[in-house]
């Protein structure tokens, strides 16, 4: 592998261009093994483990524009993977939750994902995967911080 000087070096276009590969390959393995895309496998798995959410939760925790996340939630609900109610507490809001359906597709999509990083951490190994985490989550947080 060559190494690249530090001048030349081109973080961001190769951030974009490994995410944009990882994503292809978890799109495709999503919508064969679970019928999903990688975008809806985010809301699925938000809502798997952190429960019922209101619209503007999901758009924060996956740093989604309002419009952006309405139009994924109604894609979602018009494909039978959410359900979505009144805020009891806000009439404004909008609460999603899962339907049966899209339990068990976030229960698939988990499982994909779940191998997904098990190739990652065994193609990086464990130490170069952990400085990459590591790297990407404080990236994440100052970012949205």
């Amino acid at each position: 592998m060559v190494r690249v000087r530090t001048v030349d070096r081109r973080l961001f276009l190769l951030i974009e261009i490994a995410a944009r590969c990882l994503s292809r390959e978890a799109d495709v393995r999503l919508r064969v093994e679970a019928g999903v895309t990688a975008s809806q496998s985010a809301v699925l798995f938000l809502l798997l483990q952190r429960g019922e959410r209101r619209l503007s939760s999901i758009g924060a925790m996956l740093a989604l524009s309002a419009p952006a996340v309405t139009g994924l939630v109604n894609r979602m609900q018009s494909a039978g993977l959410v359900v979505k109610r009144k805020d009891p507490q806000d009439r404004r809001g909008v609460l999603v939750d899962l339907s049966e359906t899209g339990r068990g597709a976030a229960e698939a999509a988990n499982r994909v994902l779940r191998n997904l990083n098990a190739g990652l951490d065994e193609q990086l190994g464990e130490d170069k995967a952990g400085v990459v985490c590591d790297v990407l989550t404080q990236l994440v947080l100052s970012k949205n911080g």
